[in-house]
């Protein structure tokens, strides 16, 4: 399964929402980082199969942590 790209977006109580572009038809799914767990497939509406791998999951999170603290200062 070849690796979707994924963006960030949060709130402005800085939870962060992982938006997954699929990589057949490139339509954007949404989903809470905290729910989402390293290799648990997510059905696309175009029934591909998406998930992100425990690397793209943990950088995601520190992407998430990094924001926070800008945001905070």
């Amino acid at each position: 399964m070849k690796q979707p790209r994924f963006d960030l977006d949060l709130d402005k109580h800085c939870n962060a929402t992982v938006v997954i572009a699929c990589g057949n038809c490139g339509s954007e799914t949404r989903q809470h980082l905290r729910s989402l767990q390293p290799d648990h497939t997510l059905r696309c509406r175009c029934g591909a199969d998406i998930s992100l791998g425990a690397g793209a999951l943990q950088r995601a999170q520190q992407q998430v942590a990094h924001l926070r603290v800008a945001y905070r200062q």
